[in-house]
């Protein structure tokens, strides 16, 4: 892949955005709150899309270590915005949780900051900061310490989902800079617990995880969009029912635009399209991660690692979340379902591995990078 890999990433997200276009112009008439436009969603997408390719071409130019530099800003922005969404006239109750900003014109979801926040921050210490990063307090306590105060924060917004995303991220980036296996193997065990924990104090919450272990007990209620999604999976078939000839977007499945977008692309356009989504997350991860492992130093590695795990995560769970393999989280599908927040985070993301690659050294292909840690190379 090598030189190329930037190109297949650019191709990935092309390919990604024209599928979600497409299948969000025929959920959106559909979709509530559309103000009687059928186009309504599709409209806000592409002018979101315009600022998200404005701002990944911006990103791309803008030395990523300048990330790096300010990360504790976007962390510390990230956290007051998140705690924002809980003041008066500013923050946005939606489905009985604080998670949004009013902006006059639009909302915004401050979580999307607060996971860039971490990352950069994460990957700012490991990369440069920590001494070793097999030692328990620079390998894992600091990290750890980020990570706790935002999931803290998401348990306050009822948002399990992006507390375990955030967790899984930095969980990636301490793999990757050396941090011994034990010390990962442990913390990922915690967070499970601490999750189900999370979720046991809200009964809602609680409700779902049980609901999950079997989907086919109330399917008209906590069970009933992961029921709908299979539904629409298997009635799609391999050719699907044909563009716009979808059913249960017609209020089936109330969240068709956003989190449950996939099984439309499952109904409508049939397996063939759903494992061309599948396969191009795949190529870009792939692509984002060969990127990483030529940065020219190991900022550059952990930085490209936590973006491509940031999109690549999501989208497997977002996946996961609507073919029943998981609770139902609130996560959204990278690229392809509605929202400007987490669309404008992406393609920044996108825009920060295409500036790594232009400082990549591609020279020596059948060597390992320098900056890549001798631990992760042997678990390899």
């Amino acid at each position: 892949m090598g030189k190329n890999s930037a190109y297949i990433l650019i191709l990935s997200v092309l390919v990604l955005v024209s599928i979600g276009l497409v299948i969000l112009t025929s959920v959106s008439a559909f979709a509530p709150y559309n103000h009687g436009d059928a186009y309504f969603y599709v409209k806000r997408q592409s002018v979101f899309l315009v600022a998200a390719v404005v701002l990944c071409m911006v990103a791309a130019k803008w030395n990523y270590h300048h990330w790096i530099k300010y990360s504790w800003m976007l962390l510390a922005a990230g956290l007051v915005l998140m705690i924002a969404c809980f003041l008066p006239h500013i923050g946005v109750r939606v489905n009985g949780a604080n998670r949004w900003i009013n902006l006059g014109f639009t909302g915004v979801q401050p979580v999307e900051l607060a996971k860039f926040g971490l990352m950069t921050s994460v990957a700012w210490w490991l990369g440069t900061k920590a001494k070793d990063a097999k030692n328990l307090r620079d390998g894992v306590l600091i990290p750890l310490g980020m990570l706790g105060a935002m999931a803290l924060m998401c348990q306050k917004q009822d948002d399990i989902g992006s507390a375990a995303l955030m967790m899984l991220i930095v969980l990636s980036l301490m793999f990757v800079s050396g941090t011994k296996l034990r010390y990962i193997v442990s913390i990922f065990a915690l967070g499970i617990m601490a999750i189900f924990l999370m979720a046991f104090i809200k009964p809602q919450k609680w409700a779902r995880m049980v609901a999950f272990l079997d989907v086919e007990k109330m399917t008209d209620g906590i069970n009933l969009q992961p029921s709908n999604a299979l539904i629409a999976f298997g009635s799609g078939g391999i050719s699907g029912r044909g563009l716009g000839e979808g059913v249960q977007k017609m209020k089936y499945l109330p969240e068709a635009h956003t989190d449950f977008i996939f099984p439309n692309i499952g109904e409508e356009l049939g397996v063939i399209f759903t494992l061309m989504v599948v396969f191009f997350f795949l190529l870009l991860v792939l692509s984002g991660g060969v990127i990483s492992f030529h940065a020219p130093d190991k900022t550059g590695l952990l930085i490209g690692m936590g973006a491509t795990a940031l999109i690549g995560l999501q989208g497997m769970m977002n996946m996961a979340v609507v073919t029943a393999l998981m609770p139902t989280k609130g996560i959204g599908l990278p690229f392809i379902s509605y929202g400007g927040s987490n669309l404008l985070l992406c393609f920044m993301l996108i825009g920060i591995l295409l500036n790594i690659h232009f400082q990549a050294d591609y020279g020596n292909k059948k060597s390992r990078p320098a900056n890549m840690p001798a631990a992760m190379t042997a678990r390899m």
